[in-house]
């Protein structure tokens, strides 16, 4: 059951695909959860559970970073004895972790059960609940941990499509869990319940699937092999992974936390919607991504820069444009959207819409950044910069959050991350590839500006005109305007790129055809 090695073409056309379909799979999802879960448990027991799930991605990237690290080690070493070390050392540390995480849990809760006040401020008739609810998933995910370590394997294996596959079926799982929890008349806790054995039975089988596709990375419990990445390299790589895991969540996920202690738990269900809306949106831009990883890995390992160059700058516009498009696009019809997805209470206004589609527009940009670093293996001087827009995220939401309510939470996320992603990383991968890789900043500061001018013109719009149609029919104008002003500053290199991909569609080569034979 050995499968072929792709070519370049092949990995990225794959991983893109399964990419783009886990973020289909995740959009049904979320249009058909948000709306029932709501529904059924009300905004205050929906808010909590969306706490329990932003502490959640907490404890699901607790393995210290051993996951991403894996992924880079796989990638860049291609004997079968290395790769077998690699990933049972790899399993050896999150199994010690997901042992430790486990004790520590049950010790909290039978000698400190207030802890589940980290949540903030939960109403009293709602403890009890609550509590069942976190400990249970908390257990489950620790007991799941492990098993995610399957999913980097694919992906440092070059296989980046089953990760995402993979993916699918967690975010199948999570929805057939509150479908059953509506079903069965269930609480929170038996969300919890359903939701954490769904995701243990998809880690198991991916383990199955890894070990039968590629049986030359099933771990040999004593062997041996000079040259291996040693625990050491591993744990270090890891954390450095893990303290930027842990500032990237601060600025996605700390914000439910903030607003639930300063204006409770019902002003999180608005912001975690808006949020949720432009988070697809994220996804979206930055599904393609993923599947540059590894292959910035191995073209690493074998000296293409060349490749990485040309690579790397096509990204910055193909990641850019859409990003600039989520944001003009928010501003306009994020509040429609959501009125006729979730009901007008879970929109939470203008400034959210504002700042997070900003913050999808900065990020489009520092992805492309942080995937070609963090392939490259990230460094201390990373790590702190991870730690200073985190710092800047969580002092600027805890100062804005009185003054301005959940839209001072989005803007302090804005504000960390234009402060920081907007110019180091890619003058730290120039100095770091002794300028072999550099931004073309020429293009890169003509499209800032038709987005600045784009998202000014959108702002005024929705400030001064009526809603209705009028609203829309301007929204699609400025849309229009910023792609031809797009269109006008990219490389001639992206438009050929653009044009290719096009007329490589079956309908518009059919078409094309058709007109030749005519």
């Amino acid at each position: 059951m050995n499968e072929q090695p792709l070519n370049r073409k092949q990995l990225f056309l794959f991983s893109a695909i399964s990419s783009y379909g886990a973020i289909f799979v995740s959009l049904v999802v979320g249009i058909i959860s948000v709306p029932i879960g709501l529904s059924y448990f009300g905004p205050i027991r929906y808010g909590i559970w969306l706490l329990i799930l932003s502490v959640l991605t907490y404890l699901r990237f607790g393995d210290i970073g051993i996951g991403y690290s894996t992924l880079t080690y796989l990638s860049q070493n291609y004997e079968a004895s290395h790769q077998r070390i690699i990933l049972r050392r790899s399993i050896v540390l999150l199994s010690v972790i997901a042992v430790v995480g486990i004790g520590v849990t049950i010790i909290l809760a039978y000698y400190f059960p207030a802890w589940i006040s980290i949540l903030g401020k939960i109403p009293s008739g709602f403890l009890n609940e609550t509590s069942s609810a976190f400990f249970i998933i908390v257990i489950l995910t620790f007991l799941q941990s492990p098993m995610n370590i399957f999913l980097s394997a694919f992906s440092g294996l070059q296989q980046v499509h089953w990760n995402r596959i993979y993916r699918v079926f967690y975010s199948a799982a999570s929805l057939a869990a509150l479908l059953s929890t509506v079903f069965l008349n269930g609480n929170l806790a038996m969300l919890a319940l359903l939701t954490g054995l769904g995701g243990l039975s998809v880690g198991i089988a991916s383990g199955i699937h890894l070990f039968l596709s590629h049986p030359h990375v099933y771990p040999h419990i004593r062997e041996m092999a000079k040259g291996a990445p040693p625990f050491r390299f591993l744990l270090t790589s890891g954390i450095r992974f893990f303290t930027l895991q842990i500032s990237s969540l601060i600025i996605l996920n700390t914000d439910n936390i903030i607003i639930s202690h300063y204006q409770g738990p019902e002003m999180v269900t608005a912001y975690a919607i808006t949020f949720q809306l432009f988070q697809m949106g994220l996804m979206i831009v930055t599904a393609s991504i993923i599947a540059l990883w590894p292959m910035y890995g191995r073209e690493f390992s074998e000296g293409d820069w060349q490749w990485i160059q040309q690579t790397y700058n096509r990204s910055v516009f193909l990641q850019t444009i859409p990003g600039g498009l989520v944001w003009i696009g928010g501003i306009f019809f994020s509040r429609l959207i959501i009125d006729l997805w979730a009901g007008p209470e879970a929109y939470g206004g203008l400034l959210v819409a504002f700042s997070l589609g900003g913050y999808v527009f900065i990020s489009s940009f520092g992805g492309v950044n942080h995937t070609l670093n963090n392939a490259l293996k990230p460094t201390n001087i990373l790590v702190v910069f991870g730690i200073i827009e985190a710092a800047l995220n969580l002092v600027t939401s805890v100062a804005l959050v009185n003054a301005l309510g959940i839209g001072g939470v989005a803007l302090g996320t804005l504000g960390a991350s234009l402060a920081v992603n907007t110019w180091f990383p890619p003058l730290y991968i120039r100095y770091r590839t002794q300028r072999r890789v550099t931004l073309e900043l020429r293009p890169v500061l003509a499209h800032g500006v038709a987005v600045i001018f784009s998202v000014g013109v959108s702002l005024v719009s929705v400030l001064f005109l009526p809603r209705g149609w009028y609203q829309f029919a301007i929204g699609v104008g400025v849309i229009a305007v910023y792609l031809a002003l797009s269109w006008r500053v990219m490389p001639y290199s992206v438009q050929i790129l653009i044009r290719r991909a096009f007329i490589s569609l079956p309908l518009v080569r059919g078409f094309c055809l058709d007109r030749e034979g005519s």
